[in-house]
């Protein structure tokens, strides 16, 4: 896999992706209950792309994988039992991280979530934060395969999807 970060020459591919991925969702048995156009939006990812903090995992060219991070802690998390407790702006937040269903039972979902982790540090954070939604268990097996801990429970408010129990998840960069 190869790691990139996208530009803005980028945006109508990542795009793409979350359609998709939001799309088949309704085959899922696991997954986010994502809505393209609320979250995520082209809006949101082409603010996140012109912030630098949209990463792309191409697989013989072809996109497999897009993780979004964001700086500082979300206001969301701050009740979460965190270990590492450093400054807010040595915190990066994994959003909208998801491989697609083309890709899957490859191992990338790993693969790319050590990926993350280097860019993350290598963009100067010390700890990545991320949540997942209660019952996915294939998301919270990469998770704690990728070196990631657990970090207790929390109902959290989402705009498309409204009060959910979510599991909150840590790494040490």
């Amino acid at each position: 896999m190869q790691i990139k970060q996208a530009t803005a020459a980028d945006l109508d591919v990542v795009c793409r992706f979350y359609q998709d991925v939001c799309a088949q969702q309704q085959n899922d048995e696991y997954g986010a209950d994502w809505h393209w156009g609320v979250y995520p939006s082209q809006e949101l990812l082409a603010a996140r792309i012109e912030n630098g903090m949209v990463v792309e995992g191409l697989v013989n060219g072809q996109v497999a994988s897009v993780g979004v991070l964001t700086a500082g802690e979300d206001p969301n998390y701050r009740r979460a039992e965190w270990t590492e407790l450093v400054p807010d702006p040595q915190i990066t937040v994994l959003h909208l991280f998801a491989v697609s269903k083309d890709f899957r039972g490859r191992g990338l979902a790993q693969q790319m979530l050590r990926e993350l982790a280097k860019f993350a540090k290598d963009k100067g954070y010390a700890v990545m934060h991320l949540d997942v939604m209660k019952g996915n268990v294939p998301a919270e097996r990469a998770y704690l395969n990728s070196g990631f801990c657990f970090a207790g429970e929390l109902v959290l408010h989402y705009e498309d999807i409204g009060d959910t129990s979510a599991r909150m998840y840590e790494r040490k960069l």
